[in-house]
């Protein structure tokens, strides 16, 4: 099984992939009878707008992990209590706005009208990237008027000055809840326990995988945890020094391909 991050990972800078590279190398991933797996804070939505036609084909540990799929067929999906709910809408109440609040089911999102304009980040193109990478998203006056739904995945994007702050305060507040650095300045609302190696583990299980058979890729601490679970661990050359760290190996950069270069290496040597 080879399980990829998407952002600063898979994606190159400007957020895309070579679709016919990536299908020369996904033919012979299915002849091997080796398994696909985006693992990334995004929704199947996004995953499902990126990947087009190769989408089914793929697995998926998606929406902070909550949401496991393969092959189009959801295996679990953990969402957030109306009581976590309640109480992160009550208490975020006056920052929907500054903070760039996200609510998402694994199909829509939903943002006042107000943070998808505001402009309290560190440049127009940042708050573009972000408002871009949730598909599907419906503006509201007020996050009041809001529809029921079942949501499994919350993100906000504070500026870089109040992060630590905003952070330190949700961990306060909200015990029962983790928040997680995505990349990019955001941060995930977390279940407790569920990260990426808890997915991973989900479909390992499923097809009796074990973690010398499973290769890792990821450039972020929300990586940390699939890396240490992977034998065959890479940190991109583009990581942080607490990702190259806990990895076996460095791969090069997005920006390389470097996801490319290490599978095809491998393809051809084995």
């Amino acid at each position: 099984m080879i399980a990829v991050d998407m952002d600063g990972t898979f994606l190159d800078e400007n957020g895309r992939y070579d679709i016919e590279r990536f299908e020369k190398i996904l033919e012979e991933l299915e002849k091997r009878e080796i398994l696909f797996v985006v693992a990334t804070g995004n929704q199947i939505s996004r995953m499902r707008h990126i990947f087009g036609e190769q989408s089914d084909r793929l697995a998926y540990v998606v929406g902070n992990s909550s949401h496991v799929i393969v092959k189009n067929e959801t295996k679990i999906l953990k969402n957030l209590s109306e009581k976590q709910l309640e109480h992160l809408f009550a208490y975020y109440e006056h920052h929907f706005d500054d903070y760039h609040i996200v609510v998402s089911s694994p199909e829509n999102s939903y943002m006042t009208k107000g943070a998808f304009s505001c402009d309290n980040l560190a440049d127009k193109a940042s708050l573009d990237y972000y408002n871009n990478s949730f598909p599907n998203v419906i503006l509201l006056d007020n996050m009041s008027e809001m529809p029921q739904e079942a949501i499994n995945k919350i993100t906000m994007k504070v500026p870089m000055s109040a992060e630590e702050k905003v952070t330190n305060d949700f961990r306060r507040e909200f015990p029962d809840l983790v928040p997680m650095a995505s990349g990019f300045g955001a941060l995930d609302v977390v279940l407790p326990n569920i990260d990426k190696a808890w997915g991973l583990k989900q479909i390992m299980t499923l097809f009796d995988i074990s973690p010398d058979e499973l290769m890792a890729f990821g450039d972020g601490d929300n990586d940390l945890a699939m890396l240490s679970l992977a034998y065959h661990s890479y940190a991109m050359e583009n990581a942080t020094e607490r990702v190259k760290e806990a990895a076996r190996f460095i791969a090069p950069a997005n920006t390389k391909s470097g996801v490319f270069q290490v599978i095809e290496t491998y393809l051809k040597e084995n």
